[in-house]
């Protein structure tokens, strides 16, 4: 092989692991997503919450009016978990495809 045929082949492996490594998060990202939002327990406190998240990448909003939002910040928010309190903890969380 030519050295220009190999510099090709090298940018052209490099750009498909790119665009692998860009889109790899919009096709795992929602079962992943629907199944922490499934895993949290009812009455744990945003706390615990934040942690969880954080152990898998993802990010908690603030709490506001008793509501907060954890997202997936690789895919720019489309896949979301939305997050109840109520006085003794966590209420309901429910998965949220943003599209």
């Amino acid at each position: 092989m030519t050295p220009r045929r190999k510099g090709l082949v090298a940018v052209i492996g490099v750009l498909l692991v790119g665009l692998g490594w860009t889109f790899y998060p919009f096709v795992t990202s929602p079962g992943q997503m629907e199944r922490f939002c499934e895993s949290l327990a009812v009455g744990s406190s945003l706390g615990q919450v934040r942690a969880q998240a954080e152990e898998r990448g993802y990010r908690a909003s603030s709490l506001l009016e008793g509501r907060a939002i954890v997202h997936e910040p690789r895919s720019f928010g489309r896949f979301t978990c939305n997050l109840q309190f109520g006085p003794d903890g966590l209420v309901s969380s429910a998965y949220a495809f943003n599209d």
